[in-house]
């Protein structure tokens, strides 16, 4: 099992890649409203304040996804997060990633 991570900051795809993701078979994804650091100190504390101007344009808040996946869903599920967000290694585009997990409870199968 694995647990797969995906924080989305192109929120204008993010049903899109929900869609996707249910389609091919990803169970019981949970979804958080997340900001990065960079963007949640140039918002809330004043002395960071004067950032704001570096970033203009773009959006502070992302989606994360959390999901507990099979193994064998690993690389589909990534591939598709890639297919519909693009390039991840471009700047401000997000990020995936899966974890193993060796011990689960509360699963339904």
């Amino acid at each position: 099992m694995k647990l797969l991570v995906a924080v989305i900051v192109k929120q204008d795809k993010f049903e899109e890649l929900l869609e996707a993701l249910i389609e091919i078979g990803v169970p019981g994804i949970t979804i958080l409203d997340s900001v990065g650091a960079i963007d949640y100190l140039k918002e809330e504390v004043p002395i960071f304040a004067g950032f704001r101007a570096l970033f203009d344009g773009k959006t502070a808040f992302s989606k994360t996804i959390f999901s507990v996946i099979p193994d064998e869903l690993e690389e589909k599920a990534l591939g598709e997060i890639e297919k519909i967000l693009g390039d991840l290694g471009k700047p401000d585009m997000g990020i995936a990633f899966t974890l193993p997990i060796s011990k689960v409870r509360g699963l339904r199968k």
